[in-house]
């Protein structure tokens, strides 16, 4: 727990849609690094499950490419941590943001439709 909420790392590997189906299911969305704590407690987070493998994280791009915004419907803010060169819509088909283990932990642009492990947090007490 930080700040009041519940994050927790999960060792399945799924789509962004799924992944963000799976966290609504347990009461809470994908995971939104807004600052630079919650962001570096997410990489200790997730790199005690696997500190080799990418991890889903709440933020796309989905309605409007290159608006990227958190998965509450939030605008990103000006707390970013992209690797350089990031986000790129590599092939035009990146919009869904995830941590990189090989880019320093930095958030990469990726196909939604990749399989990968995720992080969500949910505030305890709340519907």
């Amino acid at each position: 727990m930080r700040r009041g909420i519940c994050y927790k790392a999960y060792s399945t590997k799924k789509t962004f849609s799924g992944a963000a189906w799976t966290c609504h299911g347990d009461g809470g969305t994908l995971a939104m690094p807004r600052d630079a704590e919650t962001n570096a407690f997410l990489i200790s987070l997730y790199k005690s499950v696997d500190e080799n493998a990418p991890f889903w994280i709440g933020l796309h791009d989905q309605l409007e490419e290159g608006s990227f915004q958190w998965v509450d419907g939030s605008a990103l803010g000006t707390f970013t941590s992209w690797a350089p060169g990031e986000p790129n819509n590599f092939d035009g088909i990146e919009d869904c943001a995830v941590y990189v283990p090989n880019l320093k932990d930095k958030w990469n642009d990726g196909s939604c439709d990749l399989m990968l492990r995720f992080i969500c947090q949910a505030a305890p007490g709340r519907p």
